[in-house]
Protein backbone atom coordinates (compact mmCIF):
# COMPACT_ATOMS: atom_id res chain seq x y z
CA UNK A 1 0.00 0.00 0.00
CA UNK A 2 2.88 2.44 0.66
CA UNK A 3 4.41 2.02 -2.24
CA UNK A 4 1.10 2.54 -4.33
CA UNK A 5 0.82 5.61 -2.36
CA UNK A 6 4.75 6.77 -2.95
CA UNK A 7 4.42 5.97 -6.83
CA UNK A 8 0.83 7.94 -7.08
CA UNK A 9 2.35 11.17 -5.09
CA UNK A 10 5.52 10.79 -7.74
CA UNK A 11 3.11 10.85 -10.61
CA UNK A 12 1.03 14.18 -9.01
CA UNK A 13 4.02 15.85 -8.06
CA UNK A 14 6.53 15.80 -10.77
CA UNK A 15 4.45 16.86 -13.55
CA UNK A 16 3.40 19.98 -10.62
CA UNK A 17 7.02 20.54 -10.19
CA UNK A 18 8.37 20.84 -13.47
CA UNK A 19 5.58 23.22 -14.44
CA UNK A 20 6.70 25.35 -11.43
CA UNK A 21 10.35 25.46 -12.56
CA UNK A 22 9.20 26.56 -16.27
CA UNK A 23 7.12 29.10 -14.95
CA UNK A 24 9.94 30.77 -12.42
CA UNK A 25 12.51 29.83 -15.33
CA UNK A 26 10.15 31.34 -18.35
CA UNK A 27 10.52 35.17 -16.52
CA UNK A 28 14.14 35.56 -15.59
CA UNK A 29 14.79 34.27 -19.56
CA UNK A 30 12.56 36.58 -20.91
CA UNK A 31 14.40 39.54 -19.12
CA UNK A 32 18.11 38.12 -19.84
CA UNK A 33 17.28 37.73 -23.46
CA UNK A 34 18.67 40.72 -25.48
CA UNK A 35 15.78 41.93 -28.45
CA UNK A 36 16.26 42.08 -32.02
CA UNK A 37 17.11 45.12 -33.67
CA UNK A 38 15.24 46.07 -36.42
CA UNK A 39 17.39 45.74 -39.77
CA UNK A 40 16.13 49.12 -40.21
CA UNK A 41 16.91 52.82 -39.04
CA UNK A 42 15.42 53.24 -35.92
CA UNK A 43 12.58 55.69 -34.79
CA UNK A 44 12.14 57.32 -31.84
CA UNK A 45 9.29 54.43 -30.82
CA UNK A 46 11.45 52.17 -31.79
CA UNK A 47 14.25 53.04 -29.62
CA UNK A 48 11.48 53.05 -26.97
CA UNK A 49 10.58 49.75 -27.32
CA UNK A 50 13.51 48.35 -27.16
CA UNK A 51 14.13 49.82 -24.18
CA UNK A 52 11.27 48.87 -22.16
CA UNK A 53 12.58 45.38 -22.93
CA UNK A 54 16.12 45.48 -21.86
CA UNK A 55 16.22 48.31 -19.32
CA UNK A 56 17.99 47.02 -15.86
CA UNK A 57 15.54 50.03 -14.32
CA UNK A 58 12.38 49.19 -15.48
CA UNK A 59 13.49 45.01 -14.60
CA UNK A 60 13.76 46.34 -11.40
CA UNK A 61 10.83 48.36 -11.31
CA UNK A 62 8.37 45.42 -12.39
CA UNK A 63 9.66 43.29 -9.28
CA UNK A 64 7.98 45.92 -6.91
CA UNK A 65 4.68 45.38 -8.55
CA UNK A 66 5.24 41.42 -8.32
CA UNK A 67 6.02 42.08 -4.68
CA UNK A 68 3.22 44.19 -4.20
CA UNK A 69 1.02 41.38 -5.47
CA UNK A 70 2.73 38.81 -4.00
CA UNK A 71 1.51 40.80 -0.59
CA UNK A 72 -1.79 41.14 -1.38
CA UNK A 73 -2.24 37.22 -2.16
CA UNK A 74 -1.19 36.78 1.40
CA UNK A 75 -3.15 39.29 2.62
CA UNK A 76 -6.34 37.35 1.33
CA UNK A 77 -5.06 34.20 2.28
CA UNK A 78 -6.68 34.70 5.47
CA UNK A 79 -9.63 34.52 4.25
CA UNK A 80 -9.20 30.51 2.90
CA UNK A 81 -8.99 27.52 4.86
CA UNK A 82 -5.52 26.41 5.54
CA UNK A 83 -5.56 22.93 4.72
CA UNK A 84 -2.35 20.71 5.72
CA UNK A 85 -1.59 16.95 5.04
CA UNK A 86 0.71 14.86 6.58
CA UNK A 87 2.12 11.57 5.92
CA UNK A 88 4.68 9.39 8.02
CA UNK A 89 6.72 6.19 7.92
CA UNK A 90 8.18 5.05 10.89
CA UNK A 91 10.08 1.84 11.91
CA UNK A 92 10.77 0.98 15.47
CA UNK A 93 12.74 -1.26 16.76
CA UNK A 94 13.81 -2.74 20.42
CA UNK A 95 15.20 -6.15 22.23
CA UNK A 96 12.72 -8.24 24.59
CA UNK A 97 13.96 -11.11 26.61
CA UNK A 98 17.14 -11.51 24.01
CA UNK A 99 14.49 -11.39 20.89
CA UNK A 100 14.63 -8.53 17.99
CA UNK A 101 11.21 -6.80 17.72
CA UNK A 102 10.54 -4.34 15.07
CA UNK A 103 7.22 -2.19 14.58
CA UNK A 104 5.88 -0.35 11.23
CA UNK A 105 3.84 2.90 11.43
CA UNK A 106 2.56 4.48 8.85
CA UNK A 107 0.33 7.22 9.14
CA UNK A 108 -1.76 10.13 7.11
CA UNK A 109 -3.44 13.05 8.56
CA UNK A 110 -5.15 16.25 6.70
CA UNK A 111 -6.07 19.15 9.05
CA UNK A 112 -8.23 22.04 8.14
CA UNK A 113 -7.88 25.58 9.52
CA UNK A 114 -9.94 28.32 9.03
CA UNK A 115 -10.63 31.77 10.67
CA UNK A 116 -14.27 32.95 10.54
CA UNK A 117 -13.75 36.06 11.85
CA UNK A 118 -10.81 38.57 13.13
CA UNK A 119 -10.54 42.83 13.19
CA UNK A 120 -7.93 44.30 11.08
CA UNK A 121 -8.26 41.14 8.19
CA UNK A 122 -10.08 43.79 5.87
CA UNK A 123 -7.77 46.73 6.59
CA UNK A 124 -4.67 44.62 6.32
CA UNK A 125 -6.10 43.66 2.46
CA UNK A 126 -6.92 46.98 2.27
CA UNK A 127 -3.20 48.14 2.97
CA UNK A 128 -2.26 45.75 0.64
CA UNK A 129 -4.19 46.71 -2.25
CA UNK A 130 -2.90 50.56 -1.61
CA UNK A 131 0.73 49.50 -1.77
CA UNK A 132 -0.14 47.32 -4.99
CA UNK A 133 -1.67 50.69 -6.21
CA UNK A 134 1.55 52.70 -5.73
CA UNK A 135 3.65 50.16 -7.30
CA UNK A 136 1.69 50.25 -10.36
CA UNK A 137 2.03 53.39 -10.06
CA UNK A 138 5.98 53.62 -9.47
CA UNK A 139 6.09 51.30 -12.41
CA UNK A 140 4.28 53.71 -14.75
CA UNK A 141 6.22 56.68 -13.53
CA UNK A 142 9.50 54.78 -14.04
CA UNK A 143 8.44 53.79 -17.29
CA UNK A 144 7.64 57.40 -18.02
CA UNK A 145 11.07 59.10 -16.80
CA UNK A 146 13.25 56.30 -19.03
CA UNK A 147 10.95 57.28 -22.24
CA UNK A 148 11.34 61.04 -21.55
CA UNK A 149 15.52 59.93 -21.16
CA UNK A 150 15.50 57.76 -23.80
CA UNK A 151 13.93 60.77 -26.00
CA UNK A 152 16.03 63.00 -24.71
CA UNK A 153 18.99 61.23 -25.91
CA UNK A 154 17.96 60.32 -29.40
CA UNK A 155 16.93 64.24 -30.00
CA UNK A 156 20.68 64.82 -28.72
CA UNK A 157 22.13 61.97 -30.68
CA UNK A 158 20.12 63.62 -34.16
CA UNK A 159 21.19 66.88 -33.49
CA UNK A 160 24.63 65.94 -32.75
CA UNK A 161 24.05 64.03 -36.03
CA UNK A 162 22.96 67.22 -37.83
CA UNK A 163 25.82 69.41 -36.48
CA UNK A 164 28.21 67.66 -38.35
CA UNK A 165 26.77 68.48 -41.78
CA UNK A 166 26.61 71.47 -40.71
CA UNK A 167 30.70 71.89 -39.41
CA UNK A 168 31.23 69.83 -42.76
CA UNK A 169 29.46 72.65 -44.78
CA UNK A 170 31.86 75.32 -42.86
CA UNK A 171 34.88 73.21 -43.64
CA UNK A 172 34.09 73.45 -46.82
CA UNK A 173 33.73 77.13 -46.77
CA UNK A 174 36.29 77.60 -45.36
CA UNK A 175 38.57 75.48 -47.77
CA UNK A 176 37.01 77.17 -50.88
CA UNK A 177 37.91 80.67 -48.69
CA UNK A 178 41.37 80.00 -48.35
CA UNK A 179 41.79 78.90 -52.05
CA UNK A 180 40.29 82.26 -53.15
CA UNK A 181 42.94 84.31 -50.81
CA UNK A 182 45.70 82.31 -52.51
CA UNK A 183 44.53 82.66 -56.21
CA UNK A 184 43.96 86.74 -55.19
CA UNK A 185 48.01 86.62 -53.03
CA UNK A 186 48.71 84.91 -56.45
CA UNK A 187 47.74 87.25 -58.12
CA UNK A 188 48.84 90.50 -56.32
CA UNK A 189 45.23 91.80 -55.60
CA UNK A 190 45.33 90.29 -52.18
CA UNK A 191 48.26 90.90 -49.03
CA UNK A 192 50.13 87.85 -47.82
CA UNK A 193 49.01 88.13 -44.43
CA UNK A 194 45.28 87.06 -45.30
CA UNK A 195 46.99 83.71 -45.93
CA UNK A 196 46.95 82.94 -42.35
CA UNK A 197 43.70 84.61 -41.63
CA UNK A 198 42.22 81.83 -44.04
CA UNK A 199 44.40 79.19 -42.67
CA UNK A 200 43.27 80.10 -39.28
CA UNK A 201 39.76 79.82 -40.10
CA UNK A 202 39.82 76.40 -41.85
CA UNK A 203 41.87 74.86 -38.94
CA UNK A 204 39.14 76.35 -36.84
CA UNK A 205 36.21 75.27 -38.97
CA UNK A 206 38.20 71.54 -39.09
CA UNK A 207 38.81 71.57 -35.46
CA UNK A 208 34.60 72.17 -34.81
CA UNK A 209 33.91 69.31 -37.06
CA UNK A 210 36.04 66.98 -34.67
CA UNK A 211 34.37 67.97 -31.82
CA UNK A 212 30.79 67.50 -33.41
CA UNK A 213 32.25 63.80 -34.53
CA UNK A 214 33.24 63.27 -30.86
CA UNK A 215 30.01 64.55 -29.57
CA UNK A 216 28.01 62.18 -31.93
CA UNK A 217 29.75 59.17 -30.83
CA UNK A 218 29.64 60.25 -27.03
CA UNK A 219 25.80 60.88 -27.73
CA UNK A 220 24.64 57.24 -29.51
CA UNK A 221 26.84 55.51 -26.79
CA UNK A 222 24.70 57.44 -24.25
CA UNK A 223 21.32 56.46 -26.06
CA UNK A 224 22.22 52.41 -26.06
CA UNK A 225 23.21 53.07 -22.87
CA UNK A 226 19.88 54.46 -21.36
CA UNK A 227 17.82 51.64 -23.54
CA UNK A 228 20.29 48.73 -21.65
CA UNK A 229 22.72 47.77 -24.94
CA UNK A 230 25.92 47.47 -25.50
CA UNK A 231 27.62 50.53 -26.65
CA UNK A 232 29.22 48.34 -29.72
CA UNK A 233 25.43 47.64 -30.80
CA UNK A 234 25.18 48.57 -34.36
CA UNK A 235 21.68 50.91 -34.88
CA UNK A 236 21.49 53.64 -37.10
CA UNK A 237 18.61 56.36 -36.12
CA UNK A 238 16.16 57.56 -38.33
CA UNK A 239 15.06 61.35 -38.87
CA UNK A 240 11.50 62.28 -36.87
CA UNK A 241 8.77 63.73 -38.97
CA UNK A 242 8.43 67.25 -39.61
CA UNK A 243 6.94 69.62 -36.96
CA UNK A 244 3.58 70.54 -36.75
CA UNK A 245 1.73 72.60 -34.74
CA UNK A 246 1.59 70.92 -31.14
CA UNK A 247 -1.62 71.65 -29.31
CA UNK A 248 -0.24 72.68 -25.82
CA UNK A 249 -3.18 72.76 -23.11
CA UNK A 250 -4.18 75.88 -21.44
CA UNK A 251 -2.44 76.15 -17.77
CA UNK A 252 -5.65 75.13 -15.44
CA UNK A 253 -5.85 72.25 -17.88
CA UNK A 254 -2.62 71.44 -17.57
CA UNK A 255 -2.08 71.55 -13.95
CA UNK A 256 -5.62 69.50 -12.92
CA UNK A 257 -4.41 66.55 -16.07
CA UNK A 258 -1.08 66.48 -14.16
CA UNK A 259 -3.05 66.12 -10.97
CA UNK A 260 -5.44 63.72 -11.68
CA UNK A 261 -3.34 61.27 -13.85
CA UNK A 262 0.23 61.68 -13.11
CA UNK A 263 1.99 58.72 -11.88
CA UNK A 264 4.10 60.54 -9.09
CA UNK A 265 0.67 61.56 -7.66
CA UNK A 266 -0.90 58.95 -7.76
CA UNK A 267 1.80 56.77 -6.01
CA UNK A 268 1.85 59.52 -3.51
CA UNK A 269 -2.16 59.07 -2.61
CA UNK A 270 -1.65 55.30 -2.22
CA UNK A 271 1.00 55.95 0.22
CA UNK A 272 -1.96 58.12 2.27
CA UNK A 273 -3.95 55.32 1.58
CA UNK A 274 -1.67 52.22 3.11
CA UNK A 275 -0.75 54.35 5.90
CA UNK A 276 -4.07 54.92 6.68
CA UNK A 277 -4.91 51.37 6.99
CA UNK A 278 -1.65 50.53 9.02
CA UNK A 279 -2.76 52.99 11.79
CA UNK A 280 -6.22 51.25 11.47
CA UNK A 281 -4.31 48.21 12.38
CA UNK A 282 -2.12 48.78 14.96
CA UNK A 283 -4.94 50.38 16.64
CA UNK A 284 -6.83 47.28 16.57
CA UNK A 285 -4.28 45.90 17.75
CA UNK A 286 -3.94 47.66 21.05
CA UNK A 287 -7.49 45.51 21.68
CA UNK A 288 -9.51 44.03 22.90
CA UNK A 289 -8.90 42.10 19.78
CA UNK A 290 -11.72 39.16 19.18
CA UNK A 291 -10.96 35.69 16.99
CA UNK A 292 -13.64 33.40 16.00
CA UNK A 293 -11.65 30.29 14.33
CA UNK A 294 -12.69 26.49 13.27
CA UNK A 295 -10.42 23.26 13.03
CA UNK A 296 -11.26 20.20 11.48
CA UNK A 297 -9.00 16.88 11.32
CA UNK A 298 -9.13 13.63 10.23
CA UNK A 299 -6.06 11.01 9.37
CA UNK A 300 -5.53 7.26 8.86
CA UNK A 301 -3.52 5.11 11.40
CA UNK A 302 -2.08 1.96 9.52
CA UNK A 303 -4.15 2.85 6.69
CA UNK A 304 -7.28 2.46 9.18
CA UNK A 305 -9.33 5.34 10.33
CA UNK A 306 -8.08 7.02 13.13
CA UNK A 307 -11.27 9.47 13.77
CA UNK A 308 -11.59 12.61 13.29
CA UNK A 309 -12.16 16.01 15.25
CA UNK A 310 -13.84 19.37 15.06
CA UNK A 311 -13.83 22.97 16.97
CA UNK A 312 -14.66 26.63 16.97
CA UNK A 313 -13.58 28.59 19.32
CA UNK A 314 -14.01 32.35 20.00
CA UNK A 315 -11.34 34.53 21.52
CA UNK A 316 -10.17 37.87 23.12
CA UNK A 317 -7.18 38.82 23.34
CA UNK A 318 -6.18 42.33 24.93
CA UNK A 319 -3.00 43.64 25.98
CA UNK A 320 -3.19 44.89 29.83
CA UNK A 321 0.62 45.71 29.64
CA UNK A 322 3.15 45.49 26.72
CA UNK A 323 5.26 47.48 28.08
CA UNK A 324 4.30 50.46 25.45
CA UNK A 325 4.92 48.41 22.74
CA UNK A 326 1.28 48.43 21.30
CA UNK A 327 1.07 52.68 22.30
CA UNK A 328 4.53 52.79 20.21
CA UNK A 329 2.80 50.98 16.96
CA UNK A 330 0.18 53.60 17.10
CA UNK A 331 2.19 56.48 17.47
CA UNK A 332 4.75 55.50 14.70
CA UNK A 333 2.17 54.53 12.50
CA UNK A 334 0.66 58.15 12.99
CA UNK A 335 3.99 59.58 12.50
CA UNK A 336 4.16 57.65 8.91
CA UNK A 337 0.76 59.04 8.25
CA UNK A 338 1.50 62.66 8.98
CA UNK A 339 4.87 62.09 6.73
CA UNK A 340 2.69 60.57 3.69
CA UNK A 341 0.64 63.13 3.89
CA UNK A 342 3.37 65.64 3.91
CA UNK A 343 4.71 63.88 0.74
CA UNK A 344 1.53 63.85 -1.04
CA UNK A 345 1.40 67.73 -0.68
CA UNK A 346 4.96 67.94 -1.25
CA UNK A 347 4.24 65.76 -4.67
CA UNK A 348 1.48 67.44 -5.73
CA UNK A 349 3.25 71.03 -5.56
CA UNK A 350 5.71 69.29 -7.32
CA UNK A 351 3.81 68.46 -10.23
CA UNK A 352 2.53 72.08 -10.02
CA UNK A 353 5.64 72.97 -10.46
CA UNK A 354 6.83 70.45 -13.42
CA UNK A 355 3.55 71.57 -15.79
CA UNK A 356 4.35 75.08 -15.16
CA UNK A 357 8.30 74.53 -15.86
CA UNK A 358 7.09 72.65 -19.12
CA UNK A 359 4.47 74.80 -20.73
CA UNK A 360 7.06 77.82 -20.16
CA UNK A 361 10.10 75.57 -21.53
CA UNK A 362 7.72 74.73 -24.88
CA UNK A 363 6.94 78.30 -24.96
CA UNK A 364 10.41 79.47 -25.16
CA UNK A 365 11.53 76.34 -27.18
CA UNK A 366 9.05 77.41 -30.29
CA UNK A 367 9.89 81.22 -29.90
CA UNK A 368 13.34 80.15 -30.51
CA UNK A 369 13.27 78.01 -33.24
CA UNK A 370 11.34 80.57 -35.20
CA UNK A 371 13.86 83.34 -34.31
CA UNK A 372 16.58 80.85 -35.06
CA UNK A 373 15.29 81.09 -39.32
CA UNK A 374 15.66 84.73 -38.89
CA UNK A 375 18.65 84.76 -37.67
CA UNK A 376 19.67 82.06 -39.87
CA UNK A 377 18.88 83.92 -42.85
CA UNK A 378 20.20 86.63 -41.99
CA UNK A 379 23.34 85.40 -41.18
CA UNK A 380 23.77 83.91 -45.06
CA UNK A 381 22.85 87.69 -45.91
CA UNK A 382 25.60 89.01 -43.96
CA UNK A 383 28.07 86.11 -45.18
CA UNK A 384 27.29 86.44 -48.86
CA UNK A 385 28.02 90.28 -48.79
CA UNK A 386 31.05 90.11 -47.19
CA UNK A 387 31.79 87.19 -49.91
CA UNK A 388 31.20 89.62 -52.47
CA UNK A 389 33.06 92.58 -50.94
CA UNK A 390 36.24 90.57 -50.72
CA UNK A 391 36.10 89.85 -54.41
CA UNK A 392 35.60 93.21 -55.46
CA UNK A 393 38.46 94.51 -53.35
CA UNK A 394 36.10 96.49 -51.03
CA UNK A 395 35.94 94.47 -48.09
CA UNK A 396 38.89 92.56 -45.87
CA UNK A 397 39.26 88.85 -45.19
CA UNK A 398 38.56 89.00 -41.24
CA UNK A 399 34.42 90.20 -42.38
CA UNK A 400 34.08 87.20 -45.12
CA UNK A 401 35.89 84.40 -41.96
CA UNK A 402 33.72 86.50 -38.90
CA UNK A 403 30.50 85.85 -41.28
CA UNK A 404 31.23 82.36 -41.55
CA UNK A 405 31.72 81.97 -38.60
CA UNK A 406 28.30 83.39 -37.52
CA UNK A 407 26.34 82.03 -40.43
CA UNK A 408 27.66 78.20 -38.63
CA UNK A 409 26.75 79.74 -35.21
CA UNK A 410 23.25 80.17 -36.70
CA UNK A 411 22.76 76.86 -38.17
CA UNK A 412 23.99 75.09 -35.26
CA UNK A 413 21.46 77.03 -32.90
CA UNK A 414 18.69 76.43 -35.40
CA UNK A 415 19.27 72.78 -35.22
CA UNK A 416 19.45 72.78 -31.18
CA UNK A 417 16.53 75.16 -30.85
CA UNK A 418 14.29 72.23 -33.12
CA UNK A 419 15.75 69.57 -31.34
CA UNK A 420 15.30 71.25 -27.84
CA UNK A 421 11.65 72.44 -28.72
CA UNK A 422 10.86 68.23 -29.90
CA UNK A 423 11.99 67.78 -25.71
CA UNK A 424 10.22 70.48 -24.55
CA UNK A 425 6.99 68.40 -25.95
CA UNK A 426 8.27 65.33 -24.85
CA UNK A 427 9.09 66.23 -21.18
CA UNK A 428 5.32 68.49 -21.09
CA UNK A 429 3.63 65.25 -21.58
CA UNK A 430 5.57 63.58 -18.79
CA UNK A 431 4.68 66.28 -16.00
CA UNK A 432 1.04 65.69 -17.30
CA UNK A 433 1.53 61.98 -17.04
CA UNK A 434 0.70 60.36 -20.14
CA UNK A 435 3.74 60.01 -21.90
CA UNK A 436 2.84 56.19 -22.81
CA UNK A 437 4.90 53.61 -23.99
CA UNK A 438 4.32 53.03 -28.05
CA UNK A 439 2.54 49.97 -29.44
CA UNK A 440 4.45 47.20 -30.90
CA UNK A 441 4.33 47.77 -34.22
CA UNK A 442 2.67 50.89 -34.70
CA UNK A 443 4.42 53.75 -36.52
CA UNK A 444 1.52 55.86 -36.71
CA UNK A 445 1.69 59.18 -35.06
CA UNK A 446 4.94 59.13 -33.76
CA UNK A 447 6.06 61.07 -30.99
CA UNK A 448 7.66 64.31 -32.01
Amino acid sequence: MSDRLTGACTAVLLPVLATLCVAVALPAAADSKQPQIPARPLTLEDCTSLTLQTSPQIISARQSVITSRAALTRARSEYFADVQAAASDTVSGGTAGGDRDTERTQDVGLSVDQTLWRFGRREAIQQAEAHLRGAEAGYRAAVQDLIAQVAADYFSALAARHLIEVEEAAVKSARGHLEEVLARIELGVAPEVDRFTAEDDLARARLDLINARASYRVAVARLKTTMGLPVETDMELAEPPPLGEEAVPGRQEALARARAHSPDASQAREAVEAARKALRQAQIRRGPAPLLAGRYSTGLNDWEHGGSSWEVGLSISWPLFDGGKSASEVTSAQASLTRAEADLMNTINQTGLAVETALAEVERTRTRLQVSATSVAAAAARLGAAEGKYREGVGILLEVTDARAAHTAALVSQIQAEYDYRLALVRLRRALGDLAAPAPGNDAGRAQ
